[in-house]
């Protein structure tokens, strides 16, 4: 029996579409029409498969619900982990979100079913692709680039699955479907596979490419290091980012620049999933569509009528507290008075307000946050993230139904986590502690000298921002990991990474058991909720995939 996967996926290639943008944002091609008949299609064909491909990294295949369930940015994951509550229109709305926020989802769960569905149609396009790009007879065609491209896309793919299910199928184009167990190959082999892919792509890709968008020799590195980091092969790890960080990238100058469209594709963006309003019923960024604030409306644009999913926790906002001398709370950010309102008087990093948005202060210098945006009280004060939507006032925004939508790209990996990795590796393999500090501080240093918030007026920072660097001095291990993974979450918040470092550094238990206790006071519906460690680490295997193809599936401990 053909499970459902590929029943899908053999009817979604026969209505592929494409996107890749090129500088100007312009479709590089239209979509190709039918299933390719192996070793007969011509280079041109043969192109328009590989770009399918590509637009497989937006998620967005049969229809919108399936972006907002099983979403590329993975923002679902951070309600997972103490960073998110779902939001959206109370905890009714999307049931399925709701189970993963308060960890009583089940083999049945949508969102489940969807995460594992989209990156599988992914795969199943790479190597239909490659298994193409083998058969096609054209001298003058890039067939080893091309190859290594969709090589490296497949390593995207699986790495997605891995982390979020843990006990996959792994395909790649030799391989019949309808065979494959989610049992062949154990923990370790799983990533040498996955990690082979990539260094094929690593070995075979261009340092350059002639559209901004395909996958270069930096863009593999990159995605080397965060395997390597995964699998704690630090001396790895710090090679990869070296590599890196000898090419053309460095740090936006202020941090609001990350979330405008003036410096996308930047020297900060070191792997991107390219989005469009070429066509913006193809090309926008579905996934994070519902995570649009109600407002604002200025002048007849503004958002229009956003859903106001995804959602920064109490607990992660409190974690931008720092004491009078610009330094985090590191053991005791969580207790005492909330940072909710503007009018919140202890310091703070500024990148609360570059995350989020807080009643009081101004959204992207345009109108302030306002409690009338929140469509929920049970989310009350709000929250919303910042970094998916350009600002409100600005003529590029879609100020309709898809809400927000502009083309805002979406990086899955951009260069301030390079210089976190290498930080890590260094940390964890007992190197020179003041390097990482060193590392650690260049991101500290963006922040502070990034341009803060400020009043509407302009005559005034919006809050009291204060935030300095460490003293690179009377380091200890242990204190170091603490700044590191401190920093990993004051930086990359609201970014799609917090449930996963937390699987890795192996404290999820521990964080989530007490954010579950210390949150439930303050949010209703999240008291009684349990991390149970060995099961909530992964989601459960799609129980309609189970029973198409029981033979061949196995469900993960604990579903």
């Amino acid at each position: 029996m053909i499970n459902h996967i590929y029943k899908s996926i053999f009817f979604l290639l026969a209505f592929g579409t494409i996107l890749l943008t090129s500088c100007q944002k312009e479709l590089l091609e239209k979509s190709p029409k039918g299933v390719l008949a192996e070793g007969v299609a011509s280079a041109a064909t043969v192109d328009k498969q590989v770009i399918a491909t590509y637009q497989a990294l937006g998620g967005h295949f049969f229809g919108n619900d399936q972006s907002f369930a099983g979403p590329s940015s993975n923002w679902i994951m951070d309600v997972r982990a103490d960073d998110a509550y779902k939001g959206g229109g109370g905890i009714g709305d999307r049931t399925d979100i709701h189970q993963l926020e308060t960890a009583t989802m089940d083999p049945t769960n949508y969102a489940c079913f969807q995460k594992w569905r989209n990156p599988y149609f992914g795969i199943a396009r790479c190597n239909v692709a490659i298994r193409e790009i083998t058969n096609l007879e054209d001298p003058l065609y890039p067939k080893e680039v091309r190859i290594a491209e969709m090589r490296f896309l497949r390593s995207h793919f699986h790495f997605d699955l891995k982390r979020n299910f843990n006990q996959i199928v792994y395909l790649d184009e030799t391989m019949d479907p309808t065979m494959e167990t989610n049992t062949n190959f154990n923990d370790a082999e799983l990533w040498d596979l996955i990690q082979a892919d990539m260094q094929f792509a690593f070995n075979n890709l261009p340092t350059e490419q002639p559209e901004v968008g395909r996958v270069n020799k930096y863009n593999a590195a990159a995605y080397l290091a965060k395997i390597a980091i995964e699998r704690q092969q630090w001396a790895a790890a710090i090679g990869h980012c070296d590599y890196v960080m000898g090419g053309p990238f460095d740090l936006l100058d202020d941090f609001q620049q990350l979330s405008e469209l003036d410096f996308e594709n930047s020297s900060e963006s070191v792997f991107t999933i390219q989005y469009s309003t070429a066509n913006i019923f193809l090309n926008h960024n579905w996934g994070n569509l519902l995570n649009v604030t109600s407002g604002p409306g200025i002048n007849g644009g503004g958002y229009a009528n956003g859903d106001d999913f995804y959602l920064a926790s109490q607990n992660l906002v409190n974690a931008f507290k720092v004491d009078n001398n610009g330094l985090p709370l590191f053991d005791n950010f969580n207790s005492g008075s909330s940072v909710t309102q503007g009018s919140y008087p202890g310091p703070l990093d500024p990148r609360v307000d570059f995350t989020v948005g807080r009643i009081g202060i101004p959204w992207k210098g345009t109108a302030n946050y306002d409690n009338a945006w929140v469509r929920s009280q049970d989310y009350a004060p709000g929250f919303s993230g910042k970094k998916h939507v350009i600002a409100p006032d600005d003529p590029r925004v879609h100020n309709s139904f898809p809400w927000a939508a502009s083309g805002l790209n979406f990086n899955v990996i951009r260069y301030a986590e390079i210089l976190l990795w290498k930080a890590e590796a260094i940390i964890e393999s007992d190197g020179d502690l003041s390097e990482a500090i060193d590392l650690i501080n260049e991101i500290r240093q963006r922040a502070k000298d990034s341009e803060y918030v400020k009043t509407l007026d302009g005559s005034a920072d919006a809050a009291n921002y204060n935030i300095s660097l460490y003293d690179n001095s009377g380091w200890t291990k242990e204190t170091a990991r603490q700044a590191l993974r401190f920093e990993r979450r004051l930086e990359l918040a609201m970014e799609g990474h917090r449930l996963y470092d937390l699987n890795r550094w192996g404290i999820t238990n521990d964080v989530m058991n007490a954010y579950y206790q210390k949150e439930g006071e303050r949010v209703e519906y999240l008291e009684g909720s349990t991390f149970q460690s060995g099961k909530h680490e992964y989601l459960p295997i799609p129980q309609g995939e189970i029973d198409l193809a029981p033979d061949l599936y196995s469900q993960n401990l604990g579903y």
